[in-house]
């Protein structure tokens, strides 16, 4: 009895090992560069991620092309979360606001949407997506 207790519990370590891989892999396997464009309230343009992997953490930075100006600006978050990116960076046009994204990779392939909400907020004021394709 012992020894199928014992055998179950390294069953059990070992899988969770496995699962803990597989998402750092999947996390590693979104880092680098992504090119696309974005859209939203009656605008577009360039939506370029830089996605970094260091360890068990996600970081990077966006550079957008807008009419009012292009930007660039770093991730204050980025993770992985349900099988989703999800990061939040400032607004520099806007002192007091942020952009949240959420999207989904798939291969060389991503898609998300952007939302922009006060800073520390999580009501939007204004939204749209963005997708992009791996350099």
């Amino acid at each position: 009895m012992h020894s199928s207790r014992r055998h179950f519990g390294w069953a059990f370590i070992s899988c969770l090992f496995i699962a803990a891989g597989a998402f750092a892999a999947k996390e590693a396997g979104i880092a680098g560069v992504w090119n696309g464009t974005w859209e939203g309230g009656g605008a577009g343009g360039r939506f370029d991620l830089t996605i970094t992997h260091a360890g068990d953490k996600l970081g990077g930075k966006v550079d957008v092309g807008q009419d009012t100006g292009d930007y660039t600006a770093d991730f204050t978050t980025a993770a992985m979360e349900d099988g989703k990116f999800k990061a939040r960076y400032d607004y520099p046009p806007e002192p007091q606001a942020e952009i949240v994204l959420e999207g989904t990779f798939n291969g060389a392939d991503a898609t998300g949407t952007w939302t922009m909400v006060q800073k520390g907020g999580t009501d939007s004021f204004a939204a749209g997506s963005w997708t992009v394709k791996k350099k």
